[in-house]
């Protein structure tokens, strides 16, 4: 007798950390650039250089990066952009991790703050939380059938999700903007932003296609006259080859922007009016297949005494996975003395989710999205200006059957974001965003792992007749009358000519000893 066994891939948690860090350093103005007047907005991001595993601790090395930019002190000398970075090492605790899990870093800059010390000097605090989570991949061992002549085996139907394929990897975007009629040529390049925005996903043979926007803002000194902006929507398409992927599989993949370089460079005339960016972005991969398996549940032997051995199998099914849209917006009140807006140059926004908790048949998800407007006012001494707002939302993503076991993920990005002036020192800023969210059933079973198998007690079994009338009993099936009389479920059928399936509670059927 052998066991036909198989392995079902599942992606394992095995631990979450959340952790804080604080910078807080001192930048001096460098020689070629002005004195600082009065800083309008600032900007950062966190580059990860790397992440290094050994059991129970995570090493994360990186940088914030940060960009400022602040009115000269010289009406002349106009408005200028300064970029820096500060490093981190961090070292974070998290027990049961060993090389070779797979390791997901996030950061999320809670708070930027760039002060003015004075003209050649400005302060730089940020407070940076990042979420540490490890996977590892581990194989579930079921046995699905066996091969043995004179053994009788009975199954079950279970339905599982795994997971398929594990990667991750880069797409990188390269495209030209040309400024269009009607806008001078650029002379330097002051502020920019880029998000990522309306993206598809589609899983082919062997690749998946990403296609979408960046959105991106470009302020820029003119050869003459006034400050210059532009915002455009850059499309893009790209393809991530994965071997072994298919259409069938379901996608859950995170994408990330994290690098939007924007220069100018010239045309075909050598003029400054072309904007080339050069935008990478971080692509993370889990594809899983849907598996219908039928296991062993029960197994017996009229030649040998079978004892099944059993495990505990933990195992995913996938509950839900859809997107779904939110909107959010707000009223902002800019206080101005002896000025009003006059435009609003543009709005560029970050998700923050706070809090996900399972509600009544879904998902309750809250947060806020961090809005930047920069707009121009009719203070003719500063004329350019930023506010800044933490816009709250809330959305229930419903999910019929959820329960606290179950695993979720959500991914937030924003569809639109527009702003618009509603009075002289007000304006209102509008949200469409997008949760894409996936959630699996987590269940526990009890599985045959193996069968033991001992001689039968032949002089125990000599005793018992050969031909045995039975009263069925309640929840009793053709299964297990079968096994308590050492015959066989067919055997059941054609002596008492049961064609319609399990017999009736109170029915009297024969058994017949078929032992080898």
């Amino acid at each position: 007798m052998e066991l036909i066994k198989k392995n079902i891939h599942m992606n394992k948690l095995k631990g979450k950390m959340v952790n804080q860090i604080t910078l807080d350093d001192d930048m001096v103005v460098p020689d070629k650039f002005p004195d600082v007047s009065n800083k309008i907005t600032e900007d950062g991001g966190i580059m990860v250089e790397s992440v290094k595993v050994s059991p129970n601790k995570v090493n994360v090395i990186g940088k914030l990066n940060f960009k400022m930019m602040y009115k000269a002190v010289s009406s002349e000398d106009g408005i200028h952009r300064l970029d820096g970075s500060i490093p981190f090492d961090e070292n974070i605790n998290m027990d049961g991790i060993e090389e070779g899990d797979t390791i997901n870093v996030d950061f999320d800059v809670d708070d930027l703050t760039i002060s003015v010390i004075n003209s050649r000097k400005i302060s730089i605090k940020a407070i940076i939380t990042v979420t540490v989570m490890a996977e590892t991949l581990r194989d579930e061992e079921i046995a699905v059938d066996m091969e043995s002549e004179n053994a009788e085996c009975i199954k079950d139907n279970l339905d599982i999700t795994q997971i398929a394929i594990r990667k991750k990897d880069l797409l990188r975007i390269r495209e030209e903007i040309d400024l269009g009629a009607g806008r001078m040529n650029i002379n330097e390049v002051i502020w920019n932003t880029a998000s990522l925005v309306g993206t598809q996903i589609k899983v082919m043979e062997g690749k998946i296609n990403i296609s979408g926007e960046i959105i991106i803002f470009v302020l820029y000194t003119a050869e003459e006259g006034p400050l210059q902006w532009v915002d455009a929507n850059v499309p893009f398409n790209g393809i991530i080859e994965v071997p072994g992927c298919y259409e069938d599989m379901i996608p859950s993949i995170e994408l990330k922007l994290s690098a939007a370089d924007i220069e100018a460079k010239p045309d075909y005339d050598g003029e400054q009016r072309l904007l080339q960016l050069d935008g990478i972005i971080n692509v993370d991969i889990k594809l899983y297949e849907e598996q219908h398996l039928s296991v062993l549940k029960d197994v017996y032997s009229r030649e040998k005494e079978l004892l099944p051995v059993t495990g505990t199998a933990e195992y995913e099914n996938l509950l839900m996975k859809n997107v779904s849209k939110c909107r959010a917006g707000d009223k902002i009140k800019v206080n101005l003395d002896n000025s009003h807006i006059m435009q609003i140059c543009s709005c560029h926004g970050d998700i923050r989710l706070d809090d996900i908790s399972v509600a009544e048949d879904g998902l309750m998800a809250e947060g806020v999205i961090d809005v930047s407007v920069l707009y121009i006012c009719s203070d003719d001494s500063n004329p350019l200006c930023c506010v800044r707002e933490s816009i709250p939302f809330s959305h229930k993503i419903e999910v019929s059957n959820i329960n606290e076991n179950c695993v979720f993920k959500i991914r937030s990005m924003i569809e639109q974001l527009n702003c618009i002036m509603t009075g002289s020192d007000e304006m209102e800023v509008k949200a469409v965003l997008i949760l894409d969210c996936i959630v699996f059933d987590k269940i526990s079973r009890e599985v045959i792992v193996d069968v033991e198998e001992h001689d039968y007690d032949m002089e125990k079994i000599s005793q018992m007749p050969a031909i045995v009338g039975y009263v069925v009993q309640k929840d009793d099936t053709l299964w297990n009358i079968a096994k308590k009389f050492y015959t066989t479920v067919d055997s059941l059928k054609e002596i008492n000519e049961l064609k319609n399936g399990e017999p009736v509670p109170g029915e009297m059927i024969l058994a017949v000893k078929k032992m080898a």
